[in-house]
Parts: C-alpha cells; sequence; structure tokens
C-alpha cells in the first residue's frame, strides 16, 4: 500500500490541486497532511480533486480549529493532534508537525513523519524511517515537494509539482 504525505501546503490553491490530483490519479488512497494546512477551506479544495481517505495532524499556523473540525467530520477525514501515533497495514507511524521526541521514538515506530521545517528529509535511524516531505507549498525553498511513501517496503519517492 502506497500513501501520499504532504506538509506545509499554507493555502498555496495550485499547489495544493496539482499534489492532490496527482495523487487521485495515482491511486494514493490514503494520504497523511502534516500541518499547516492554515485555512479550513483548503479542505474543500482537497476534496474537489481527491476521494482517498485524509488523515491531517495540527499545525503551528492552523487557524479555525473548529471550522477545521466540521470540515473534517463533513467529509469523513480523520484529525489528530500533534503528536499522535497510527498503525496503518500493520505499521506504527508517528505523526507530528513539529519534530519532537525523535530519539525517544525510533525504537518504538516504525515511520517518523513530520513537517514543519520546509526541508526535505528521508533516512533510517535504528528500527525507524523518518520522512519530512519537505514544503508543499513552494514558498521558502521555491520547490513544492511531497512524498509517497510504501508502508509494506519502506521505500520513499519524494515528488515535484
Amino acid at each position: 500500500m502506497k500513501i501520499g504525505i504532504v506538509s506545509d501546503t499554507h493555502d498555496n490553491k495550485t499547489k495544493i490541486l496539482a499534489i492532490f490530483s496527482y495523487l487521485e490519479k495515482n491511486g494514493i488512497k490514503t494520504t497523511i497532511h502534516l500541518g499547516d494546512l492554515i485555512s479550513p477551506f483548503v479542505l474543500d479544495w482537497i476534496h474537489s480533486v481527491y476521494s482517498g481517505n485524509l488523515i491531517l495532524v495540527r499545525g503551528n499556523n492552523d487557524g479555525e480549529l473548529l471550522f477545521t473540525i466540521k470540515k473534517v467530520e463533513k467529509y469523513g477525514y480523520k484529525y489528530y493532534e500533534d503528536p499522535a501515533i497510527l498503525e496503518i497495514e500493520g505499521k506504527k507511524l508517528a505523526i507530528m508537525h513539529k519534530p519532537t521526541f525523535i530519539d525517544e521514538l525510533v525504537s518504538n515506530v516504525d515511520f517518523i513523519l513530520y513537517g514543519h521545517t520546509h526541508r526535505k528529509e528521508n533516512k533510517r535511524v535504528s528500527n525507524s524511517i523518518i520522512i519530512n516531505p519537505g514544503e508543499a507549498c513552494g514558498y521558502l525553498t521555491q520547490d513544492a515537494t511531497f512524498a509517497i511513501l510504501d508502508i509494506k517496503t519502506g521505500e520513499v519517492r519524494i515528488e515535484r509539482t
């Protein structure tokens, strides 16, 4: 099973639509957004092009929490406070916006996913693969990226819009 990993979309509609259209077209049925979605209406944009499951973690710049939760419920998405531990396909994933408790998590989960820094990362530490998909918005680095993770093999591909 392959999953999409996205972070730091920062209301960039063009990039958001491009990324989620790509995920839809390529049959990626689960995507994790690692925070800094920013505005709740972004969920409307995503839903307009993406029919898969969306899992969100709260970022430090996300506003309008109540309205965001209403949109999450409307579309059947899942929303977690930062950080959270999930299980997908028998693998444990720690998802967070800011990279916290990494050293404590590496021996306890299969994957550690974070955003916030706007910098791509893909490395193995102990028993965990640590992934930052970079910034989807492209505002700071001019490199709008997201990741595709094969949950069974641990293969990670960084994609660009």
